[in-house]
């Protein structure tokens, strides 16, 4: 019983500190674009596409903080930014003809943390569910 509470802890913390250390990777690579397209445009505002692209990367970021303390909440809103950011530069690329499996190995490692975390919470509620249930 208790090496699968450990196992668990394990999982859970795994799934915040990779949170933790993608929020401050892709982080980095937002401040650098909203520097670039935003702060200090070259030729205006930025087209459509470049809003949405940050706004998806916005909701990846607020994602993968938020599911330190909102476990399913923070998980879906990562997946979900994941997949729409990654997932549309992927498309695009596909289009294009050039590398578009880097966008998806990245949408894979982004979208970790979430299904630790998202796991973590379905053992811990399955657990507490059958605790609460009388034996027969």
């Amino acid at each position: 019983m208790k090496s699968s509470a450990l196992t668990m802890s394990i999982v859970c913390w795994t799934g915040r500190v990779l949170a933790l250390g993608l929020f401050l990777f892709w982080g980095a690579f937002f401040v650098e674009h909203l520097q670039q397209w935003f702060l200090h445009p070259v030729n205006g505002f930025p087209p459509v596409w470049v809003w949405l692209g940050q706004l998806a990367h916005l909701a990846i970021l607020i994602g993968l903080m938020g599911l330190w303390r909102w476990p399913v909440t923070g998980s879906i809103l990562t997946i979900l930014g994941a997949l729409s950011f990654f997932g549309g530069l992927a498309v695009s690329e596909a289009i294009a003809g050039k590398r578009y499996h880097l966008f998806l190995a990245f949408l894979a490692v982004t979208i970790i943390p979430a299904l630790l975390t998202l796991a973590c919470w379905f053992a811990r509620t399955h657990a507490m569910t059958n605790a609460k249930t009388p034996l027969a």
